[in-house]
């Protein structure tokens, strides 16, 4: 039996302890989800010669082109197009991802969807090419554009929730400007932008895969991200943030 509001004192509430469930029920979800894509990558590319899927053809951080939609229906799942939003439950986003769930119905009345690059709730890196994203923005160009496994950068994770924020900033002075809400221009709808949200929709932190099939959470800080998250990659006023210390091998 729980114990009543009364009993728990001023500070504390039932729906406090129903909001901390939820967020670890949702931050399980999206570990396992991570971890699903951790078995789905070593599969595919012990078919392909340690090849990572070719992503030449996605843009940004989070969109996936052809080869990698054949990827995802061949060893993860298969991306539908679909008129509702899809549930908490669907793996290529996180459980508490709202924006880019939004942004997937764009889909609906695209008689090109098939053919065209599909959207996923989570960072994926390799495989890119440079061009459609300022990936060298702070000194990590190369996360992006491996085509394997192993080597310099086998320490870079592979997926990374979404850190991501409107506005500006400077890695080298470690300050900017941020918004965590973005308005979907076909729905008119107001959501938040990021992932793992605290107070003022800002993100909290992210869950990060790495190239063991391994899933470590990282704190995120927005006084400090230098010291925490740094930021990854930038487009417009789209700010991710993703970089973390990986100590580097020569």
């Amino acid at each position: 039996m729980l114990p009543s509001t009364t009993r728990l004192g001023p500070r504390w509430s039932l729906s406090r302890f129903h909001a901390k469930d939820i967020a670890n029920a949702e931050n399980a979800l999206c570990v396992s989800n991570m971890l699903q894509w951790g078995i789905a990558i070593p599969l595919y590319i012990g078919d392909c010669e340690n090849w990572l899927p070719d992503n030449s053809d996605g843009f940004h951080v989070s969109w996936m082109g052809i080869a990698m939609a054949k990827f995802s229906q061949n060893y993860l799942i298969k991306s539908k197009e679909t008129q509702a939003q899809k549930d908490k439950f669907y793996l290529v986003f996180c459980p508490t991802d709202q924006w880019h769930r939004l942004a997937d119905l764009w889909r609906w009345d695209d008689p090109n969807s098939e053919v065209n690059p599909i959207l996923t709730g989570y960072c994926y890196l390799p495989g890119r090419v440079t061009g459609s994203w300022d990936y060298a923005v702070n000194g990590i160009e190369a996360w992006h554009t491996r085509k394997k496994l192993g080597g310099r950068y086998s320490a870079a994770p592979i997926l990374i929730d979404r850190m991501q924020g409107l506005g500006n900033w400077s890695p080298r002075n470690n300050n900017g400007s941020l918004q965590w809400t973005t308005t979907d221009g076909e729905s008119r709808r107001t959501v938040p932008s990021a992932t793992h949200r605290g107070q003022g929709a800002v993100p909290t932190g992210g869950s990060f895969l790495l190239e063991e099939c391994r899933v470590e959470w990282r704190r995120f800080d927005v006084r400090n991200p230098r010291g925490t998250v740094d930021l990854g990659s930038s487009g417009g006023s789209w700010q991710c943030f993703y970089k973390i210390d990986i100590g580097e091998t020569p």
